[in-house]
């Protein structure tokens, strides 16, 4: 144990000088003419854009607070347990690591599915815009009226709010939707009203553009939709083999090894 302690020691004391350790003047002139992308570490801080669509109503020191506590409750309920079972220094530090990094997962998992949940929703409202234009009305106008509108997704909701607000206030509606999209990460969103924007300065009709669109997300949805059904036949079968494995074991595999053993010792 004390060799281990000497090795984790060495090694915490090396990590802190190279922490230290100044960037060569080689590598500051590459930085201003080429910065380099560096990768986030693991244990990287939720981004402010993952919470805002979360929708926890919390803020990043908020998170921050709750993430400590939830790795000192994790390393005190590993300490209570140790006092039961043999468990090393190791287990508490993962209990006190997996306690810091849970409240951040399900932050990103929820910030995700919303994200999802206003691109399913944005399909519909290409479906709504679809019909409106083919109706006869023009496109800003049938998106105008579509944006004061609810579409199930609250992300949704709240960039067709803002862009509706400031096209109000004189701005342009195509341009101002894609901007506030692009910002809050709707790619979908901000692609149709780009191409909204594309085909009137081009001085194209709208319909092609909303009806090509329309296609091009309902085949990204099939093919999605199929994707999903392609891989339901495997989860089925290991789920089958999770209940019945254990029975056919129990109930085949051992009677049958312990009448050979008889048949052997007999």
């Amino acid at each position: 144990m004390s060799t281990l302690g000497s090795a984790l020691a060495a090694a915490s004391i090396a990590a802190l000088v190279l922490s230290l350790r100044r960037v060569s003047a080689v590598g500051r002139r590459l930085e201003l003419i080429a910065p380099l992308e560096r990768r986030a570490p693991a244990w990287h801080t939720v981004r402010d854009l993952d919470l805002r669509h979360a929708g926890i109503g919390i803020d990043a020191d908020r998170l921050v607070a709750v993430r400590a506590v939830g790795a000192l409750s994790s390393a005190l309920a590993a300490g209570v347990l140790s006092l039961a079972l043999p468990v090393g220094p190791l287990v508490l530090l993962a209990a006190a690591y997996a306690g810091g990094v849970v409240p951040a997962l399900v932050v990103e998992a929820r910030a995700r599915s919303r994200r999802s949940a206003a691109e399913d929703a944005t399909v519909v409202l290409v479906e709504r815009l679809e019909a409106l234009v083919s109706a006869g009305r023009p496109a800003e106008t049938a998106l105008a009226l579509l944006m004061r509108r609810a579409t199930g997704s609250s992300l949704l909701d709240d960039v067709l709010r803002r862009a509706s607000e400031a096209h109000l206030l004189g701005a342009p509606l195509f341009r101002t939707l894609a901007a506030h999209a692009r910002e809050d990460g709707l790619a979908t969103c901000a692609v149709v009203a780009e191409d909204l924007e594309r085909a009137r300065d081009l001085g194209t009709g709208s319909v092609a553009v909303v009806r090509e669109r329309r296609r091009s997300l309902r085949d990204a949805e099939r093919a999605r939709r199929l994707e999903a059904a392609s891989q339901v036949e495997g989860r089925l079968m290991l789920v089958l083999v999770l209940c019945y494995l254990p029975a056919l074991v129990l109930l085949v595999v051992v009677p049958l090894f312990i009448g050979l053993l008889e048949g052997l010792f007999a």
